[in-house]
């Protein structure tokens, strides 16, 4: 377009010759349409040369400078021409002259319509058109990508100037960057600063960081509005973009639009259809089978096993990187799993290169990989979470073959469940470790605690053995049985298999031997019928269990059977409909009738009464029977606690 343009150098010297004409004439009105057709000329011109106004300005300023005529009269009358011609640089730029768009949008459009209609695939016409629409507007580089409804994601597919590794390998979400932006606004985006632009990705795949300037124009097929791709052009240095250059790149996107959708349309036969219903159920039930187990080495087996099958590849590996790497270290890969036939690598190091960077970038990556027996073409896959990368799923494919656009969306949505597959088999395996650390340390703890009650124990028996007959010896006794049955409550508990818990038969029975040590008198025979129990109390309630039975033990013991020289002590439990019952019956003394627990005077029944009330929220109550006296505890049961995982 440049070669057929003015000579604009021309242009000028014929606009200030004229500019000089009217300095020497007495109506200046004679030249003025001779020097608006000039003026349009030379901005026009400019506008095809593709130069910024300060340039032209700069050359006619320049021009005028080394004229015959340096008078004030025509210095002004050269501002004037600049003021003019500045105007109308402005104009062309904003509404550039019909001749001068439809001169170059024919130019360009007629060698790209007859590559979009070329027999070729269209990977490789697309690959054609970028590069004719890069060069047309002497741009650095075109990407175009296309909406895959299967994924409701763009995806590249054409990418002049740039990477090519990075076609079908890059994907973006609708509304990410610059060109997702345009998708979801359906418009086109002008960023002269595309690195200063509010939806700006510094996408770690793509590699558009090293533009300044960026348009995207979105491709849409009208009836109803529907998304077919995204159309990009891109350059290094800051460039201002003509309104004529946006009508040819909506003029291209629109032209594309069209022929993709109507190609995309006419390959929907029946047997494509049927194809694609295979494909999905496929889809789900290899999803279905990824998800069906929590256990990490299960599910690895099962996404490369069902990945295979999903393309028909010759072979496929799964790969991580170890748990304790940084960024900072270059982590070499490991296999998972794999399935299909081993072949020796020429460079292995040449396949983890393309691992690693597909799990630090996050982006898929194909490459040709030498064998001893030959090349192969491997397709790594990210499997992106919300949080990482969890690990590359890489392809070995058939010798021959490639991926198509429906076959990479495929293998997207399926990278997608094996990524939340594996996310969730991890997050676990971390719960199941973490569950296991803490069972650990509770069962330490109990232990410890244990061990301390026994030892304040031992040294009150110790004082109470010195001088059994003091006035104080009765209420040391109790105290000693209390913190017994505290500490057998917590040895109960450092045993890993009831951590959760335990059932109030082993507690009563617990009890029951300190009360022989500790509370029974001498030629006092008291006889324990405990029968096995189902009622299981958490842990939390089941300290405040054991001082319960063992101040009620006591109260029968110093009561009701004193003065007598053999007895019978009843514990039970039972629970019903969400509520525990504890009943500790002894055959001695009946207990007063009307008895009030919550007005006693005596510390035992203080303590139940407060214990009941306040720490298990629930009722107590003691009544005399025909043959002595039961007492009651009533409570609801406390949710139970997890049990610990081996």
């Amino acid at each position: 377009m440049a070669e057929r343009a003015p000579a604009l150098d021309s242009l000028i010297d014929q606009l200030l010759s004229l500019a000089r004409a009217d300095e020497t004439d007495d109506d200046p009105r004679l030249h003025e349409s001779g020097c608006h057709q000039l003026v349009m000329q030379v901005a026009e011109s400019a506008v095809q040369l593709n130069l910024r106004a300060d340039e032209v300005i700069g050359r006619m300023a320049l021009a005028a400078h080394t004229g015959p005529s340096r008078s004030s009269s025509h210095a002004d009358t050269i501002g004037r021409m600049i003021l003019r011609l500045r105007e109308a640089l402005e104009a062309c730029t904003e509404a550039p002259g019909t001749a001068v768009r439809e001169a170059h949008l024919l130019t360009h459009l007629r060698p790209i319509c007859q590559a979009v209609t070329l027999d070729q695939p269209l990977t490789v016409r697309l690959d054609t058109i970028a590069e004719r629409i890069a060069t047309a507007m002497s741009l650095d580089a075109c990407t175009i990508f296309l909406h895959d409804e299967a994924t409701k994601a763009l995806a590249l597919r054409a990418a002049w100037g740039m990477d090519p590794a990075t076609v079908g390998a890059v994907t973006l979400r609708v509304g990410a960057g610059i060109a997702g932006q345009a998708a979801m606004d359906q418009r086109t985006i002008v960023a002269t600063d595309a690195r200063a632009h509010r939806s700006f990705l510094d996408h770690p795949g793509l590699g558009d960081e090293q533009f300044t300037t960026q348009v995207s124009t979105p491709m849409i097929v009208n009836g109803p509005e529907r998304l077919i791709g995204v159309l990009s052009v891109h350059s290094l240095k800051e460039r201002n973009t003509a309104a004529y250059e946006l009508d040819f790149l909506e003029s291209v996107s629109s032209l594309l639009a069209v022929t993709i959708d109507t190609e995309r349309r006419s390959t929907q036969t029946d047997v494509e259809l049927q194809r694609k219903i295979t494909e999905l159920a496929t889809l789900q039930r290899v999803s279905r089978v990824v998800a069906s187990t929590l256990d990490l080495s299960e599910v690895l087996k099962l996404i490369t096993e069902q990945a295979v099958e999903l393309i028909n590849a010759e072979a496929a590996a799964i790969f991580r990187l170890p748990a304790d790497h940084t960024d900072s270290q270059e982590s070499l890969p490991t296999i998972e799993y794999r399935v299909g036939r081993l072949r020796d690598h020429e460079d292995e190091a040449s396949r983890n290169v393309i691992v690693r960077e597909v799990l630090q970038s996050g982006v898929a990556r194909t490459r040709d990989i030498s064998y001893v027996d030959g090349a192969s073409s491997v397709f790594c896959l990210p499997l992106n979470t919300a949080r990482e990368t969890v690990g590359a799923l890489c392809f070995r494919l058939r010798h021959g073959t490639s991926l198509d656009e429906e076959q990479l969306g495929l293998l997207q949505a399926f990278g997608d469940a094996a990524a939340i597959a594996i996310d969730n088999a991890g997050l676990y395996q971390e719960a199941i470790t973490s569950i296991q650390t803490q069972s650990t340390l509770v069962q330490e703890m109990h232990h410890r605690v244990r061990n301390n009650l026994q030892t304040v124990a031992a040294l009150l028996s110790l004082q109470l053995r010195s001088d059994e007959d003091a006035p104080w010896s009765h209420e040391l006794r109790e105290a000693v049985s209390r913190i017994q049955s505290i500490a057998a409550v917590h040895d109960i508990m450092s045993d890993a298999s009831r951590l959760a818990g335990t059932t109030v038969d082993v507690i009563a029975r617990l009890v029951a031997e300190d009360a022989h040590s500790t509370l029974i008198p001498p030629g006092l025979n008291i006889t324990f019928d405990i029968p096995e129990s189902t009622l299981t109390v958490p842990s939390g309630q089941a300290t405040i269990i054991a001082l319960l039975i063992n101040e009620l033990t006591a109260n029968a013991i110093h009561h009701g059977f004193s003065g007598r020289e053999r007895g019978r002590i009843t514990i039970t439990g039972n629970q019903e409909y969400g509520a525990a019952t504890i009943q500790v019956i002894n055959d001695g003394v009946r207990i007063a009738k009307g008895f009030k627990p919550a007005e006693s005077a005596g510390l035992g029944m203080r303590i139940t009464q407060r214990l009941v009330t306040s720490d298990l929220r629930g009722s107590f109550s003691i009544r005399p029977t025909e043959t002595g006296t039961i007492a009651t505890i009533q409570f609801p049961l406390a949710p139970e606690e997890p049990a610990p995982t081996d």
